[in-house]
């Protein structure tokens, strides 16, 4: 009989507008390190502190995603030009083959509502990669709110970004229902919002390490 390997879960770590919580954040075991470019918003990050960001996560061997909304092109473009980004990830309502264009990988998020309306518009193609996130009507992300896990695809579920309301508290219920390609954390590694707790940060990725060990 072949034993099932456990295939180890990436991290991403996301929300991150502070030079020291990034540097904190370098230092752990995470594959992902996201930074929102909408503006005016509590978690904003700072264009310069962002080209600051890249070049500390480079270092480290981990991947730069860059959070945006409902902008076009143009906007994302201008930030390329500063922030040297691995990924982009679409927040919103977008179309991603508007976005192709800027040939970098793509994140999409879908709501666990609109996965449940359209199972099949989830997709594992080259073209993008697809993070489900709880329904909120008012906030497209770091609600804290979390959402019926049952509901998460159950093929191929390693091919997922999984995000909304993990926290260290939680994760290890997600991971033994089952285990996605990526686990995404904002508002649950937080002392306020923006504010990165780096004991919380450290409880995350430990917990869902020592999960991948066992």
């Amino acid at each position: 009989m072949k034993t099932k390997i456990k295939l180890k879960t990436k991290i991403k770590l996301c929300g991150f507008k502070y030079i020291e919580d990034i540097n904190f954040a370098s230092s752990l075991d995470i594959d992902y390190l996201g930074m929102i470019f909408v503006k005016n918003l509590p978690r904003t990050i700072d264009i310069n502190v962002a080209h600051v960001a890249t070049k500390i996560c480079k270092a480290n061997n981990i991947k730069t995603v860059g959070v945006f909304l409902n902008q076009d092109v143009k906007e994302i473009s201008e930030v390329l030009k500063n922030v040297d980004l691995d990924f982009i990830q679409l927040h919103g309502n977008e179309n991603y083959r508007d976005y192709l264009q800027l040939e970098k990988p793509i994140i999409k998020r879908m709501s666990i509502s609109e996965w449940e309306r359209s199972p099949m518009s989830y997709s594992s193609n080259k073209e993008y990669m697809t993070l489900i996130d709880s329904s909120n009507e008012k906030m497209y992300g770091g609600t804290g709110q979390t959402f019926d896990w049952n509901l998460l695809p159950c093929s191929n579920p390693e091919l997922l970004f999984i995000a909304g309301g993990l926290k260290p508290d939680n994760i290890l219920s997600l991971l033994k229902l089952c285990t996605p390609y990526c686990v995404d954390v904002s508002s649950g590694i937080e002392s306020r919002v923006g504010h990165k707790d780096h004991t919380l940060m450290s409880k995350f990725v430990n917990k869902v390490r020592t999960y991948n060990e066992e």
